[in-house]
């Protein structure tokens, strides 16, 4: 196990999940950061996904549908605004607002 907290993606397909290793609990904002990084890549990997998709063809209700958000989105905006409100909830949820 390593000292500094890390996080780490396990699995393939529909059954990935997101393993914390090293020392967590020790310090908040060095934890937050690493976090933070790594939704950037994610988010990164997860664009040019969206561009690959858009750009062969595949209609936004399908791209929405498998971005877990409505299929009757029919734009990118209307999607986007969808996966911001997702993970507007799941950010409230862990800072207890909302």
């Amino acid at each position: 196990m390593t000292g500094a907290p890390a996080l780490r993606l396990r699995g393939r397909g529909d059954r990935v999940r997101l393993r914390r290793i090293g020392r967590w609990n020790r310090d908040p904002l060095a934890e937050l950061r690493v976090a933070c990084r790594t939704t950037v890549a994610a988010d990164k990997a997860l664009a040019e996904s969206l561009r690959a998709a858009h750009e062969a063809g595949c209609s936004w209700p399908k791209i929405a549908t498998a971005l877990g958000v409505a299929p009757t989105l029919s734009n990118w905006d209307e999607i986007a605004a969808a996966m911001a409100a997702n993970r507007r909830v799941i950010w409230d949820r862990a800072v207890g607002e909302g």
